[in-house]
């Protein structure tokens, strides 16, 4: 395994994958916070009123914890400054159907890999390729067929 580093594009990539759900991160919690001021203040007699909150407010829960999950991937993998290259046999490639796709390529040794379409196109299952990729983020920066 060597590494190989960040470009400025696919470092600019990776701050604005942890930036922009950084801002909505912000939004979120600004309203997680009106919500339980209204909870705590004289709307204490109206139960399902509270009830709806308590649920609404685990969801939101929910989705800080996945969003920050998220921003600690793309932190991580750009404090690290490298993208990890490895050769391995691609074992198969698939994409979402819904709008927009997402590309998958699935390596020996690497595991599943997020892909940009043009170079989904013209993987080969099979052949071996290196891999230029971020672990935390699983984003393929360059995928090059070996002879």
């Amino acid at each position: 395994m060597s590494a190989k580093p960040l470009t400025l594009e696919q470092q600019n990539w990776l701050k604005a994958n942890a930036t922009l759900p950084a801002i909505f991160l912000f939004v979120l919690l600004t309203i997680l916070c009106g919500m339980f001021a209204c909870l705590f203040t004289g709307l204490r007699e109206n139960l399902p009123f509270i009830i709806f909150l308590a649920v609404s407010g685990l969801l939101m829960l929910a989705v800080l914890a996945a969003t920050s999950l998220h921003i600690y991937n793309n932190l991580m993998d750009l404090r690290s400054g490298t993208a990890q290259v490895l050769e391995a046999r691609l074992a198969h490639k698939r994409h979402t159907s819904r709008s927009p796709k997402t590309f998958y390529a699935e390596f020996e040794g690497i595991g599943s890999v997020i892909i940009m379409g043009d170079v989904y196109e013209t993987l080969e299952e099979g052949k071996i390729y290196r891999v230029a990729y971020s672990p935390k983020t699983r984003r393929g920066w360059e995928i090059d067929a070996l002879p």
